[in-house]
């Protein structure tokens, strides 16, 4: 059984949601539990890339101002040729051996994203003044929207992510009151950045 609602108290906006997740559910938490385990990686291949072209530009840098140099010495170029390779020879040099010595070490490869089993039965009031309830078995929660580190949806489910505890799947069959939409568009003004569509 699942009611919920939507409410306008004056200016203010307010939720209700009520479910308890199905089998349909928890395998689409699944398909979307491996897509934020595999997050962290995304970026690790380009990021590796340009580690590595900045360290072989180093190297470039430094040989070519060493070359620069070695043959300003071995032929007599002129007074004023002669102090402008050297002065294109030590930059190139600098900024070779600056780019060799100040770059950290290769970036780790990320593990796993932890993610943590979500509540099955959500009993949850989203308001509009910066604050959330949900309550569980065992405990009711106020927390604040500042709270939640990411928000995604799909065809039929809100997935709310947290640092430190298990992240909320809410079915917008839940929202009876109001349309996902209007819910989608409350938290995006409280997070102040989108909410991520996923297939």
């Amino acid at each position: 059984m699942a009611w919920g609602g939507f409410l306008l108290g004056g200016d203010r906006m307010v939720f209700l949601v009520r479910e308890a997740l199905t089998e349909e559910d928890r395998a689409a938490w699944r398909r979307v539990s491996v897509r934020w385990q595999k997050l962290p990686r995304r970026g690790y291949g380009l990021f590796l890339c340009l580690w590595l072209a900045m360290k072989l530009l180093g190297v470039f840098l430094t040989g070519y101002g060493g070359v620069i140099l070695y043959w300003t010495g071995a032929e007599d170029p002129g007074l004023f040729a002669g102090v402008l390779r050297a002065i294109i020879a030590l930059y190139a040099i600098g900024g070779g051996g600056w780019l060799l010595l100040t770059l950290p070490r290769p970036p780790k490869r990320p593990g796993k994203q932890p993610v943590q089993e979500p509540v099955l039965i959500i009993r949850t009031v989203f308001f509009g003044d910066g604050c959330f309830m949900i309550w569980n078995a065992s405990e009711r929660v106020r927390l604040g929207y500042s709270s939640i580190t990411a928000a995604w949806e799909d065809e039929g489910r809100f997935y709310l992510f947290f640092q430190d505890r298990p992240p909320l799947i809410l079915p917008k069959r839940g929202f009876t009151g109001g349309t996902p939409e209007e819910f989608r568009g409350l938290l995006e003004r409280e997070l102040e950045w989108f909410v991520e569509r996923i297939k």
